[in-house]
């Protein structure tokens, strides 16, 4: 199977809100700031939450913050990577790791929205714009010759040696990514993002 699980046969679930008062609480002024005027306001973000394939084969619904314009298109995504038996590790909103990058993707989670700027620099990351998704960080690191996001992910370097929840190219992950439209960080040259994924086409 390769990257994948047995398929789900419980169908899929998804549904896309507002954000509510109760997430609201969880993210002011630890992935959202509001004072901050470059910051989505509320109205901008969808909350989604979706049912994943977990690594044992079940089924568990996880949550995510995007930007409401792209929420149909994520829950179109996530409906693709359930039906091929994609299994995800954890899928919590940031605020669970205190909005902390490194604590998230350390921890395997798999999340979207958060308030920030790219590591080492004063640019918003996609992710503060609710366009960019990290999915299986672990088994997916950020990768250049000299450094390896998250560390837990360094045995997954060989991408060679395709397992559970891993990207690589070619391969039908990568695949539905191509095909709903998301531009793939495992395509860059830089370094290799190959657990991000961001929209970047109009809507």
């Amino acid at each position: 199977m390769g990257a994948l699980v047995a398929s789900p046969r419980r169908p899929f679930t998804a549904t896309i809100e507002a954000l509510g008062a109760p997430v609201r609480a969880r993210m002011e002024d630890v992935s959202w700031h509001g004072g901050d005027p470059r910051c989505p306001r509320w109205d901008d973000l969808a909350y989604v939450r979706l049912a994943h394939v977990s690594f044992d084969g079940d089924v568990r619904e996880g949550e995510l913050v995007v930007a409401r314009r792209i929420a149909a298109r994520t829950v179109a995504l996530f409906r693709r990577l359930y039906e091929l038996g994609v299994p995800i590790r954890s899928m919590q909103l940031v605020d669970a790791f205190a909005a902390s990058d490194e604590r998230s993707m350390s921890a395997d989670n798999s999340s979207a929205f958060n308030f920030r700027t790219i590591a080492g620099t004063e640019l918003l990351s996609q992710h503060a714009l609710g366009l960019a998704i990290d999915i299986n960080p672990v088994e997916n690191p950020w990768r250049r010759p000299d450094r390896i996001v998250p560390a837990e992910g360094i045995a997954y370097v060989d991408r060679r040696d395709v397992r559970p929840g891993m990207f690589v190219r070619p391969g039908p992950v990568v695949a539905t990514f191509d095909e709903l439209g998301w531009e793939w960080g495992g395509d860059w040259r830089h370094a290799f993002d190959d657990h991000h994924v961001v929209w970047s086409r109009p809507t």
